[in-house]
């Protein structure tokens, strides 16, 4: 039996089990990080003071930050930050929230080259997503092994 049916089952019967929770992805390293425990990847807790027009401006900033003692810091993909998103959907995120989560935001690459966007998930019974490419977006910097999108 599947982990879902399983739960559906403890809960129909009226009974909860912490198998049943979500499983929180997310810990605050400090006041400025917090790590994805499934992926590895480092995030930054808040953004970039101002927004940028140009990725190359986007990947200066994120390469000259310097949180934590890591100076290797860099733009998500766009399956990084989609991965993000759905630790926040599904709840995974424990007591962990990100400053102004829903804003634009810089990634290495979308589906029509390199614009800021804005996530957003349409259904989640399928887990469709809604991009909404802007002309300007914040840095929201991550380091570690970069998961492509393609």
């Amino acid at each position: 039996m599947g982990k879902k049916f399983f739960c559906m089952l403890l809960l129909a019967a009226g009974l909860t089990l912490s198998a049943c929770a979500p499983e929180v992805r997310l810990a605050k390293l400090d006041n400025d990080m917090v790590e994805d425990t499934k992926s590895g990847l480092m995030w930054q807790m808040g953004e970039s003071p101002t927004m940028y027009a140009s990725r190359e401006e986007a990947e200066k900033y994120a390469a000259s930050l310097d949180l934590g003692g890591y100076h290797d810091w860099r733009l998500p993909s766009l399956a990084e930050r989609w991965e993000l998103l759905q630790i926040f959907v599904l709840k995974n995120n424990g007591t962990i929230e990100l400053p102004n989560f829903d804003s634009r935001y810089w990634t290495t690459d979308t589906d029509k080259g390199t614009l800021p966007i804005k996530l957003g998930i349409t259904c989640m019974c399928r887990g469709d997503q809604e991009i909404e490419y802007k002309s300007a977006g914040y840095v929201r910097a991550v380091r570690g092994p970069e998961k492509s999108s393609r």
